[in-house]
């Protein structure tokens, strides 16, 4: 009789654990996260735990969110939310998907920096991109001793940003955008293309300032050398450009057609 109520006893036992086990596994371990393709879930610097949960079961569409929630409880996540971009794939456990932000391995992502017509677009279509503000990014750029720090001065600082899809991480800071772009136009202008430049007798940033206005002025890649040679010729020459393209920059505005002779009365450098 003993035995018996010992064997009962013991399979009890047994049968609470691995209910125990199953349950733990299925709450941390089994697939949670299901959204209908890949979602990212961006945390920015005024978040806290209650708002990247929010953030998280939005994005996620998850089972259950008590194993991740768990977790932060846990972990103590409160105090050690991280800024970034975070991957959610469809099948994954909380497990997984709560590592991955507590650690802060972000995804990357494309940043697309257009040709540059002004500063301040430049500006805004980053801070669009990035967790940055377009107004910090603009501070920067119009800060005469930053221009100067970088080499550059107001006219000449468009040149810097190299028209190019990039992988940069969302939370970024201003300063290390800077320092990608230097980077990057640094490797753009390697020495065959100094020394091109150099034979023309035109410094990276003239270069620059010529193939803008060879982009504003024809959409078509096969005009483009024979529309650069005109410039190029008439600029060795000490003629005038006389390119639509400047007075549009003058006056600030892009979408002109036709350049009237009272567009040509702007008083510009």
């Amino acid at each position: 009789m003993k035995k018996g109520k010992h064997k009962r006893l013991l399979w009890g036992v047994s049968t609470v654990i691995i209910l125990i086990i199953f349950t733990v596994g299925y709450i941390f371990f089994f697939p949670q996260f299901h959204p209908s393709k890949t979602a990212y879930v961006y945390i920015d610097r005024d978040d806290n735990v209650d708002s990247v949960c929010y953030k998280v079961r939005k994005a996620g569409n998850p089972t259950m969110m008590l194993g991740f929630e768990w977790l932060v409880d846990m972990r103590g996540y409160a105090s050690h939310v991280r800024t970034g971009r975070y991957m959610i794939r469809s099948g994954e456990s909380s497990f997984r998907v709560f590592n991955r932000i507590y650690k802060g391995y972000q995804e990357p992502l494309n940043l697309t920096v257009g040709s540059v017509r002004t500063l301040d677009l430049l500006a805004r279509s980053v801070g669009k991109q990035l967790m940055i503000d377009s107004a910090e990014i603009a501070t920067v750029m119009n800060d005469s001793l930053a221009q100067r720090k970088m080499g550059y001065n107001r006219e000449t600082l468009p040149s810097l940003f190299i028209p190019e899809t990039y992988q940069v991480y969302w939370n970024m800071s201003v300063d290390e955008f800077f320092q990608r772009m230097k980077k990057e136009h640094d490797h753009f202008w390697n020495a065959d293309r100094l020394k091109k430049a150099k034979a023309m007798d035109l410094t990276p940033e003239e270069v620059s300032t010529i193939a803008s206005i060879v982009e504003e002025e024809t959409n078509n890649n096969a005009e483009k050398p024979m529309v650069a040679g005109l410039y190029y010729n008439r600029l060795r020459a000490g003629m005038p450009l006389q390119a639509d393209p400047t007075i549009k920059y003058a006056l600030q505005d892009f979408a002109l057609r036709r350049i009237s002779n009272e567009n040509l009365r702007v008083d510009s450098p």
